[in-house]
């Protein structure tokens, strides 16, 4: 159902123009793509950091960006974001389950991550549907870090 795309010219400006619904003041809960496109250059180096626009019928529906700790073991859905007009579709679950097939197809990795934060009931249910547990809440930043391991569901 989706695609996972590297981010080129090609795809640049339309993963640019996403933007968030209003609705349940989602804003407050996704980091504009542009910050997250930001976040993945300042982090280049590390080599572990990919953005990727996320593609369904061969239209950018919107953007993710994952983040590997090989060391720690660590697979992390650091940002993830659907576009307003293409909501309620279904896209969100077949991002993350294309995340959890990436995640139990790698041995280099024991455990998936994902957060979200606190307000945000869609990506809570969400993750919870999918088998993420609630690990621990990050007062700091506000969020809830959610755990996959396989075999979760």
């Amino acid at each position: 159902m989706v695609e996972f795309k590297e981010i080129t010219e090609e795809n640049f400006e339309a993963v640019l123009k996403l933007k968030i619904s209003n609705a349940q003041d989602q804003k407050r809960f996704v980091a504009p793509n542009v910050r997250s496109l930001a976040d993945a250059y300042l982090y280049r180096n590390a080599g572990d950091v990919f953005p990727y626009a996320v593609e369904a019928q061969e239209k950018v529906v919107g953007f993710i960006l994952l983040d590997e700790d090989v060391e720690e073991k660590e697979y992390m859905i650091w940002r993830m974001m659907v576009g307003e007009e293409f909501q309620g579709r279904g896209y969100g679950k077949a991002i993350v389950k294309k995340v959890i097939e990436a995640f139990e197809s790698d041995e280099r990795f024991d455990v998936l991550i994902a957060d979200y934060v606190v307000g945000n009931e869609s990506m809570k249910k969400l993750l919870e549907s999918l088998g993420f547990k609630e690990k621990k809440f990050d007062e700091s930043i506000n969020e809830y870090m959610m755990e996959y391991r396989e075999g979760n569901l």
